[in-house]
């Protein structure tokens, strides 16, 4: 099916995302007749259903891009992490745990959202790290707990052919993004650092696709982190021994968004939410302390 699938090793095959996967689409994996993810557009989930059936859905993450088509598969089996399943089934959650609720921002993603069509999708099974699930034909998919983006985000590795699914941990230039309230930026690290130790053959990500070379899965994990590292040194950078500064005062200057799109308010929004990430991070190694509403270099 050209444009729509591509295989990777028997019964695995690259699901491509509308746009090649931009937001809101996401990419997916199709092993047997499981999916993750069901972001990749209404009309290519109609074009891969008829030729592939799917019977169980597993979810990397609540995310709009990820789960949007959940309600393109009525039969399907649903399964996600236990810290994503209220969002996942109330979908209304959405805006709180964004963050934009009484915001300005809020309006904006109820439209996006309603273009979406999303629904309610009842969880029918939950997992947690490290669960195998054994699938027809001898694939055996492995559940990788990766906090950070969301309090239950998972990556996915089949264990023969050693394919994974990193989902948003998707090695895109921008790198990690933790503007949720269940986002933790200190989680986001370990989880990089624990797909670093994995051994991956290849690796699919949600908005990047396809990365075939393990060495370069490994440089571009390497890279991915050491975005939260620069961040660290561009915020502090912004703070001195002297004059307090607290997440409004770091705002709109282009620190972690290089540049603002048509979502401008939102981004300085999420910026301001991952810079407090970074100030908790701080304030546990003894870099800053508060100070008249701020913070300051110790």
């Amino acid at each position: 099916m050209k444009n729509l699938t591509e295989p990777l090793s028997d019964e695995l095959f690259f699901v491509m995302g509308e746009r090649n996967g931009k937001y809101p689409f996401s990419h997916s994996l199709l092993i047997n007749d499981y999916l993750i993810d069901t972001g990749i557009s209404d009309r290519k989930i109609k074009k891969l259903k008829r030729s592939y059936g799917v019977n169980h859905v597993l979810l990397s993450h609540w995310h709009e891009d990820h789960i949007a088509g959940n309600k393109m598969f009525n039969n399907a089996k649903f399964y996600c992490h236990p810290k994503d399943k209220i969002i996942i089934e109330d979908i209304t959650k959405m805006n709180e745990f964004y963050g934009v609720t009484g915001t300005a921002s809020e309006s904006e993603f109820e439209e996006d959202f309603e273009l979406l069509n999303m629904s309610n999708t009842k969880i029918n099974e939950i997992f947690e790290d490290g669960a195998i699930y054994e699938i027809a034909n001898n694939h055996k998919l492995k559940i990788i707990h990766t906090p950070g983006h969301s309090a239950g985000h998972c990556c996915f590795l089949e264990l023969n052919s050693r394919v994974a699914f990193l989902a948003d941990v998707d090695l895109t230039s921008f790198g990690p993004w933790y503007a949720g309230l269940d986002s933790s930026v200190e989680e986001f690290e370990e989880s990089i650092k624990k797909l670093i130790d994995v051994d991956i053959d290849i690796a699919v990500t949600s908005h990047k696709g396809l990365f075939t070379e393990k060495a370069l899965i490994k440089d571009k994990l390497n890279d991915f982190l050491s975005k939260i590292y620069e961040r660290d040194e561009l915020i502090l950078e912004q703070l001195s021994e002297k004059t307090p500064k607290n997440v409004e005062d770091l705002s709109d200057n282009n620190i972690i968004y290089k540049y603002y799109s048509k979502y401008k308010n939102y981004e300085i929004l999420a910026e301001q939410i991952m810079f407090r990430f970074h100030f908790e991070k701080f304030l546990k190694k003894n870099i800053i302390e508060p100070k008249d509403n701020g913070y300051i270099l110790c």
